[in-house]
C-alpha cells in the first residue's frame, strides 16, 4: 500500500496578489490617493500653522476628523452590508475629489479660512466612516482566503510609505511658488480621481453588484450585526482589548514631537526623523508579514507582538537617547504592522460576507472609541508631568493588556 503525501498549498507571495485584476485596480488607485493624502496632510498642517499658529487649532482639526467618523461608523457599517460596496467606495472618492478641489480653489483665490479647514475635516471624517468598512469588507470578495494577509500587507505598505514620503515631499513642494498649498490640494483631488477610476474599472461578479437584501430597518440590521458579533467572543474580546491598547497609545502623535524637542533636545530635523520612525517600521513590518503569511496561532502572534511593542514603548520613555528612541520606535512600527495585518485578515476570514461591513464598523467604533479621550488626557498629563511619564505609563498599560489577552485560550488558539 503506497502512501501519498499531500503538500500544503504554496503561500501567495506578497505581490502575487496583484495578478487578481480587481485587487490590482483597487490597490493601484488607492495607492495614488494615499500618496496624495500623505502630501495633503502636511499641507493642511502647514496651512493651519500659517493661519493661526495655534496648537489648539491643530488639535481641533484632528478631533473634527475623528469624531464624525466615530459618529457615522455604525450607519456606514449597515450601509456597507445593504448597498453596493464598490459604488459606495466610488462615490466616496468622487466626493473627496470635489471637496479637495474646491478647497484648492479657495486657497488659490486667497479666500481660505479656518472654518473651511474644519468643514473639510468633518466631511473627510464622515466619508471615511463609509469608505473604510466598505474597503475592508470588499477585499475578501476579490482575493482568495490564503491571499488575505498579502493583500492587507500591501494595503498597509502603501499607506505607511505615503506617510514617510508625504511630509518630506510636501515640505519642499509647498515652498515652490508655482505649486504651493493650492497646487498640492489640486494634486490630492486628482489622486482621489485616480482612486475612483480604479474602482470604476473593477468588474465584480453579478451577485456582488447592486443593493443587498436588508432584513428591515437600519436599527434592526444594526442589532442583527451586534448579535452576529456575539457569536465570536474572541473577536469581541479583541475589540475590547484594542480599546484599552489604543487608549494607551492614542496620545503618541502629540507626545512624539514634545518628547523629541523637550526631552531629546532635537530641532525640526530631529523631530521630523523621529516622527517618521513608526512609519519606517510599519513599511518593514508590512513587507515581512506579507512574505511570511503565517497560517496558525495568529491570535498569539498578534498579542505577543503588542506586548513586545509595549515594552519597547516603555523603554523609550526610560532611555532618553535619540538613537535608541528612533530604533525602538522603528521596532514598534514593525510589530504594529504585524498586528494590524494579522487581525484584519483574521476578521475578514471569519466574518460572513453579509455581516462584514457592520462588524468592521463595530470594530472601529469600539477599538477607537476612547482615542479622543486619550489624546486630551495625554496632552494634559504631558503638560503637567512631562511626556516621559505618559510614555512609560502607556507602555506599561500596553504590556498589561496584552498579557491579559494572551491569558484567554480563545485568543491563543485563534487562527
Amino acid at each position: 500500500m503506497s502512501v501519498v503525501l499531500v503538500e500544503p498549498a504554496p503561500r501567495p507571495s506578497l505581490f502575487s496578489v496583484l495578478r487578481e485584476r480587481n485587487f490590482a485596480l483597487l490597490w493601484s488607485g488607492q495607492a495614488i490617493s494615499q500618496i496624495g493624502d500623505g502630501l495633503f496632510y502636511m499641507t493642511q498642517i502647514w496651512l493651519v500653522l500659517q493661519l493661526t499658529g495655534s496648537a489648539l487649532a491643530m488639535g481641533t482639526t484632528l478631533v473634527l476628523t475623528l469624531l464624525p467618523r466615530l459618529a457615522f461608523q455604525l450607519i456606514g457599517g449597515v450601509s456597507v452590508d445593504r448597498y453596493d460596496r464598490r459604488l459606495m467606495m466610488l462615490w466616496s472618492d468622487v466626493i473627496r475629489c470635489l471637496v479637495v478641489f474646491s478647497f484648492g480653489i479657495l486657497v488659490a483665490t486667497n479666500q481660505i479660512q479656518m472654518i473651511h479647514i474644519y468643514i473639510l475635516s468633518i466631511i473627510f471624517g464622515i466619508v471615511s466612516a463609509f469608505f473604510q468598512p466598505a474597503q475592508s469588507a470588499l477585499i475578501p470578495n476579490i482575493v482568495s482566503a490564503d491571499a488575505l494577509i498579502a493583500a492587507n500587507s500591501l494595503r498597509n505598505l502603501t499607506q505607511q510609505f505615503a506617510q514617510i514620503l508625504g511630509p518630506a515631499m510636501a515640505g519642499m513642494l509647498i515652498a515652490l511658488p508655482f505649486i504651493g498649498v493650492a497646487g498640492l490640494s489640486f494634486f490630492n483631488a486628482a489622486s482621489f480621481a485616480a482612486g475612483a477610476l480604479g474602482i470604476w474599472l473593477m468588474r465584480l461578479p453579478v451577485h456582488l453588484n447592486g443593493t443587498r437584501q436588508g432584513n428591515g430597518s437600519f436599527t434592526h440590521d444594526l442589532r442583527d450585526g451586534f448579535r452576529y458579533l456575539l457569536r465570536f467572543p474572541a473577536l469581541l474580546l479583541i475589540m475590547l482589548l484594542s480599546m484599552a491598547l489604543n487608549f494607551a497609545a492614542g496620545p503618541i502623535e502629540i507626545l512624539l514631537p514634545l518628547f523629541a524637542k523637550h526631552i531629546l533636545g532635537q530641532e525640526s530635523i530631529g523631530v521630523g526623523v523621529l516622527m517618521s520612525s513608526l512609519s519606517i517600521g510599519m513599511v518593514i513590518g508590512s513587507v515581512g508579514i506579507g512574505v511570511w503569511s503565517p497560517r496558525s496561532r495568529r491570535g498569539t502572534l498578534a498579542f505577543a507582538s503588542t506586548a513586545t511593542a509595549g515594552g519597547l514603548y516603555l523603554l523609550a520613555g526610560i532611555i532618553p537617547v535619540f538613537g535608541v528612541t528612533f530604533t525602538l520606535f522603528v521596532l514598534m512600527g514593525i510589530l504594529i504592522a504585524i498586528v494590524n495585518t494579522v487581525l484584519t485578515a483574521v476578521m475578514q476570514g471569519l466574518i460572513a460576507d453579509e455581516y462584514r461591513g457592520r462588524v468592521f464598523s463595530l470594530d472601529a467604533l469600539i477599538s477607537m472609541g476612547l482615542t479622543p479621550v486619550a489624546i486630551a488626557l495625554g496632552g494634559v498629563i504631558a503638560d503637567t508631568l512631562g511626556p516621559s511619564v505618559v510614555i512609560v505609563a502607556g507602555g506599561g498599560l500596553i504590556v498589561a493588556v496584552s498579557l491579559i489577552g494572551l491569558s484567554f485560550r480563545a485568543i491563543r488558539t485563534l487562527q
